[in-house]
């Protein structure tokens, strides 16, 4: 894929990106004259660790698995650990999803 396709160039470089209550000044859209990027909510590609994570969680959730000690329990149990490569805890987990689920 080329890069355009890839990731959205106009996001700002922020883990936090919060969204304008209000309208924003047209940077992202702007009704005919940007591209509609499939992905306009990243800035970067996912990393190997990061599209693992998120293989490991779709299994667990087509399975029936999603209260967060059941969550957590079943990814460390398929090894699917945190980014350093410790198991994960309730409150780990619950502090990467404040940064990256959004």
């Amino acid at each position: 894929m080329n890069i355009i396709d890839d990731l959205n160039p106009c996001l700002p470089e922020s883990w936090q990106f919060q969204p304008p209550r209000e309208g924003g000044n047209g940077s992202i859209h702007q009704p005919g004259q940007y591209p509609n990027i499939i992905w306009q909510s990243r800035s970067r590609l996912p990393t190997a660790w990061e599209t693992s994570l998120i293989a490991s969680l779709e299994i667990l959730f087509e399975q029936g698995i999603d209260e967060l000690p059941t969550l957590v329990e079943a990814l460390n149990q398929q090894r699917s650990f945190d980014s350093r490569g410790l198991p994960w805890t309730t409150a780990s987990f619950q502090a990467f999803l404040q940064v990256n689920g959004h």
